[in-house]
């Protein structure tokens, strides 16, 4: 039987970083993106390189007709998956009563709806492939509150909750349940603005993709329930906790006022 790991938002940034690490390590992959990304090119760069099988499927995930048919393309083409890598998600700095309704749905269907579908569509597959293995990506961000980015961790934050009830809950089923933690990671231009006018918080627990791919891949072989990206990084996160909350969100105002200030003098 030939096992596949599938990744959903594997055509950049830390989803691609990690549908290669799958690959060197000798997984079989199966990226998962939306039309028009160049996934088909990918699949192709990865297996020659790699040696493995990589196949691709795009579709968008907050619509539940396509999340069905990703799942039937699994199954007729009889794809064993016993690894899930939930990757797909996107955040942003905005005063709440700016963001659209339109905003507002989309992440939450991405960030929350599609990652719980995608799980709760799968677990039966994984169950049947046991021992199998789960990693959601959720974010440093959902410990703390954090103002101008709401929704974005109180997204965060569900994916993270409920990661942890699932690894307790189908530990028995043969599946491993791994959340990573993620810092600052500059996968595009607009993030490495953010994150060079950030708090220092956000400058110190920088990490290329890559290096987050490869030791949130490595920790979830080992059944690591909560990853974070190094010792650094962890004691941030700690001592991120220990602030009051009001402490917190004034960092996060402050961080969000020199980036509002940035871009209107960019403007001027």
């Amino acid at each position: 039987m030939i096992n596949f790991t599938l990744i959903t938002g594997a055509s950049s940034g830390i989803g691609l970083e990690m549908a290669n690490v799958c690959a060197e390590k000798g997984m079989n992959v199966l990226l998962v993106s939306l039309p028009n990304e160049d996934l088909a090119a990918t699949s192709k760069s990865i297996s020659k390189k790699y040696k493995i099988k990589a196949e691709y499927h795009e579709c968008d995930l907050t619509e539940l007709s396509d999340l069905n048919n990703l799942l039937k393309w699994v199954e007729e083409n009889g794809f064993h998956v016993n690894f899930l890598i939930n990757n797909a998600g996107f955040g942003g700095t905005m005063a709440f009563d700016e963001m659209s309704e339109g905003y507002i749905n989309k992440m939450i269907d991405l960030n929350i709806k599609a990652t719980t579908h995608v799980m709760n569509m799968f677990i039966p597959i994984l169950k049947s492939n046991s021992p199998s293995r789960i990693l959601n990506v959720s974010s440093i961000i959902s410990d703390i509150v954090a103002p101008y980015k709401s929704i974005y961790a109180a997204t965060k934050t569900y994916v993270r909750n409920m990661s942890l009830s699932l690894a307790y809950e189908l530990k028995k089923q043969g599946i491993s349940v791994s959340v990573l933690l993620p810092g600052a990671t500059p996968t595009n231009q607009v993030v490495s603005s953010q994150i060079e006018q950030g708090a220092y918080a956000a400058r110190a627990t920088v990490m290329s993709a890559n290096e987050v791919a490869r030791r949130a891949i490595d920790k979830t072989l080992k059944g690591k329930k909560i990853i974070t990206t190094g010792t650094r990084h962890g004691l941030i996160r700690q001592l991120m906790l220990a602030l009051p909350y009001r402490l917190s969100a004034l960092i996060s105002i402050n961080q969000y006022e020199k980036q509002k200030n940035k871009d209107e003098s960019n403007r001027n």
